[in-house]
C-alpha cells in the first residue's frame, strides 16, 4: 500500500479527507497527518510517506515552502495540493514544484481525490524507477573512480607496480593518459578564536575547500580531473588529464587561491607538475610532484624548484624528546637551550622530509607537557599535553611553520624553567597588556599567545590561574566594560560601538553584553538616562 500523509490546519478538512474515499480500496493507508508545514517536515524525516495532500495557505510553514523542502530531501515523494479557488497563483506554484494536481477544497469529490490518488501513484512509481536507476549509475560510475583513484595511490605515492598492465589499461579506457598533469593544493588556516580547527571542524572546512576545488576544477577540466584520496589533513592533490584542450595552470591558480581566500580564513597555494603524455611517463610525473610537495614544505624558490633534488638528509634527532624531558625535570635551563639550539640547527640545515618534522614535534610535544606537568605538581595538571594540540602540527605544511613552533616550545619552556618568580606570571601579565593595547581590535587567543611567544595551551592555563578567569571572559569583560563607557558618553550607536570593538556584528555584541551586564546595551543606555 501507498502511504499518504495529509496536510492541512483546518480540522474539519482533515476529518473530510479521511473519511471521503475508501482508502484501502485505493491501495492506500493514511499513515500521519500535520497541521502546517512544520509540523509535517518532522514527522517525514522520521517516517517519509509516498504522497502527500497538503494545504497551501497555512501557518508556521505554508504549503509553498514545504514542498520545495521536501524536493531537496526526498525527491521521490508525490504532492496533490489542497486550494480554495481565489489561491489560483498558489496552486500555480505549486505545479512549478512538481505536484501532480491540485484539487479545490469547496469542490472536493470522492472521484477527483481517486483520479488524483491514482495519478500520484503513478508518478511515485515512475520517480521511485528514475531514482533506482539513478543510484544504479551513480555506484557504477563510483566504483569506477574509486579504482583510478587507487590505481593512481599506488603509482604515485607508494610507488608500486605490481599491476602495471592492469593500471595502464583502466587509465587508458578512461581516457587520463593522453596528456595529464598533478596538481598539489596545500592549505594554512589561520584567523581561528582560539587554537587551529580540530579534527571534526577541520574536516568540515576541509570538505568546503574540496567542493570549491572541484567547482574550479570543473570549470577549467570540465569532468577531465579526480581530486586523489591522499589522507592529507591540509592539501588537496588533483590528477587532470584535459587531453590536448589549453590549460593556463597560473590562470587556475589564481581563480581557485582567490576563492578560498574571500570566502574561508585560509590561504592555499597551487603547485603543479608539466604536462605528460602516456603510461611510460607516469612515473617521472609522480616523481616531480613528490618533489614540488618536499619542496614545498623546505621553502625553495620557484627556481630551485626546477632543479633536481639532492637525496633528503635524515634529521638525526632520534631520542631528542627524551633528552628535552630529562632537562626540564631537572630544570636545567642551560640544557634546554643546548637541544633547542641543536634541534633548530638540524631543522633548518638538513633538506630533510616534512614527514620527519611532524614525526619530531609530535615526540617533543608528548615528551615536553609530560615533563611539564611533573615540574609543576599536582595542583598543575593543565600543564599535560597542552604545549600544543594535535591538530596544530598537523596544521603545519612548511619548515617555517615548523621553526615558529619549534620558537614558541623554546619561550613556553622559558617562561616556566627559566623564570625568577613563579611560573607563568610574566606570559599572563604580557597577554594581558596585549588584551588592553588592542581592545578595539579582535584579539584571539592564538593571536595573543604568537604575540607573548608561548604556546596556545600553556597561555591559556596560566592565564587562568592567575588572574582567575579564562583568557575569553577577560577579554570580553574588559571590552564590555570600555564598552559601557563608550555608552556612557552617548556619542556612538550600538553598531558603532559593536564595529568598534572588533565584534562580527551588532547581534552578537548584544550577546555579548547582555551576558557579562544582564541586559541589552539599549536597556543599559534608557537605565543611564533614568
Amino acid at each position: 500500500m501507498y502511504k499518504v500523509m495529509i496536510v492541512d490546519d483546518e480540522t474539519i478538512i482533515l476529518s473530510g479527507i479521511k473519511f471521503l474515499v475508501d482508502w484501502a480500496k485505493n491501495d492506500c493507508v493514511i499513515t500521519a497527518t500535520a497541521r502546517n508545514g512544520k509540523d509535517a517536515m518532522e514527522q517525514i524525516r522520521k517516517m517519509p510517506p509516498d504522497i502527500i495532500l497538503a494545504d497551501l495557505n497555512m501557518p508556521v510553514m505554508d504549503g509553498i515552502t514545504l514542498m520545495k523542502t521536501v524536493r531537496e530531501e526526498y525527491p521521490d515523494i508525490v504532492f496533490i495540493v489542497l486550494t480554495n479557488l481565489e489561491e489560483f497563483e498558489l496552486a500555480r506554484q505549486a505545479l512549478q514544484c512538481r505536484a501532480v494536481d491540485y484539487l479545490v477544497k469547496s469542490q472536493l469529490e470522492a472521484p477527483a481525490l481517486e483520479k488524483a490518488l491514482e495519478h500520484a501513484k503513478e508518478e511515485y512509481v515512475r520517480r521511485s524507477q528514475l531514482m533506482a536507476a539513478s543510484a544504479a549509475d551513480y555506484f557504477e560510475k563510483k566504483h569506477q573512480e574509486d579504482l583510478i583513484n587507487s590505481a593512481l595511490q599506488e603509482i604515485i605515492f607508494f610507488r608500486r607496480g605490481r599491476q602495471k598492465e592492469e593500471y595502464a589499461r583502466l587509465l587508458s579506457d578512461a581516457g587520463m593518459l593522453e596528456e595529464y598533469c598533478l596538481i598539489y593544493i596545500p592549505f594554512e588556516f589561520s584567523d581561528f578564536r582560539e587554537e587551529p580547527p580540530e579534527k571534526e571542524e577541520k574536516a568540515e572546512m576541509m570538505e568546503w575547500v574540496r567542493e570549491l576545488a572541484a567547482k574550479t576544477a570543473e570549470n577549467f577540466f570540465g569532468g577531465n580531473y579526480i581530486i586523489l584520496d591522499t589522507g592529507e589533513s591540509s592539501s588537496l592533490v588533483l590528477f587532470a588529464y584535459p587531453g590536448r584542450a589549453a590549460f593556463n595552470p597560473e590562470f587556475f591558480a589564481r581563480k581557485l587561491t582567490g576563492a578560498v581566500h574571500s570566502i574561508m580564513p585560509a590561504d592555499c597555494s597551487v603547485l603543479y607538475t608539466e604536462m605528460y603524455a602516456g603510461w611510460e611517463e607516469i612515473d617521472r610525473c609522480a616523481s616531480e610532484y613528490r618533489a614540488l610537495m618536499e619542496r614545498y614544505y623546505l621553502g625553495l624558490s620557484a627556481a630551485e624548484m626546477k632543479e633536481s633534488l639532492k637525496d633528503y638528509e635524515p634529521l638525526g634527532l632520534r631520542g631528542v624528546g627524551t633528552q628535552l624531558a630529562q632537562e626540564i625535570r631537572q630544570r636545567n635551563m642551560k640544557g634546554i637551550q643546548r637541544i633547542m639550539d641543536n634541534i633548530e640547527a638540524r631543522v633548518m640545515g638538513t633538506a630533510h622530509q616534512k614527514s620527519q618534522a611532524i614525526w619530531l614535534l609530535n615526540e617533543l610535544n608528548r615528551e615536553a607537557s609530560a615533563a611539564l606537568a611533573d615540574v609543576a605538581g599536582e595542583g598543575n595538571a593543565g600543564f599535560r599535553d597542552r604545549i600544543s594540540s594535535i591538530a596544530a602540527i598537523e596544521n603545519i605544511n612548511t619548515r617555517s611553520k615548523v621553526m615558529e613552533w619549534l620558537s614558541m616550545l623554546r619561550n613556553t619552556l622559558t617562561d616556566v624553567i627559566g623564570s625568577s618568580g613563579t611560573p607563568g606570571n610574566l606570559a599572563a601579565e604580557k597577554a594581558r597588556k596585549y588584551v588592553l593595547k588592542n581592545i578595539e581590535a579582535h584579539i584571539s587567543l592564538q593571536e595573543t599567545a604568537a604575540a607573548v611567544g608561548v604556546s596556545v595551551g600553556y597561555l591559556s592555563t596560566v592565564f587562568k590561574k592567575e588572574f582567575g578567569q579564562s583568557f575569553v571572559d577577560y577579554v570580553n569583560s574588559t571590552k564590555i566594560e570600555y564598552a559601557c563607557r563608550l555608552l556612557d558618553e552617548k556619542k556612538l550607536m550600538v553598531m558603532e560601538i559593536a564595529c568598534r570593538l572588533g565584534y562580527e556584528n551588532a547581534y552578537y555584541f548584544s550577546k555579548v553584553f547582555r551576558k557579562y551586564m544582564g541586559m541589552s546595551p539599549t536597556d543599559y543606555q534608557k537605565r543611564e538616562k533614568i
